[in-house]
């Protein structure tokens, strides 16, 4: 998946997609990561918004 806009776009859909997992495409993969992060160090390191950076392509116009 590609996003395209302007800094203030992209920064707006990170915080709608971080604040309702509600249909996320990514919520199983997200999940699975948090649930590494806890068996590897005890706690998630790892937020939604730090996932999506990694997982999601973001281009800035």
């Amino acid at each position: 998946m590609k996003v395209i806009g302007t800094v203030k776009e992209i920064e707006w859909l990170k915080q709608a997609v971080q604040n309702n997992c509600d249909q996320c495409p990514y919520l199983e993969f997200c999940s699975e990561s948090a649930k590494q992060d806890d068996r590897l160090h005890g706690k998630v390191r790892h937020t939604c918004k730090e996932f999506l950076g990694e997982t999601i392509e973001f281009i800035i116009e």
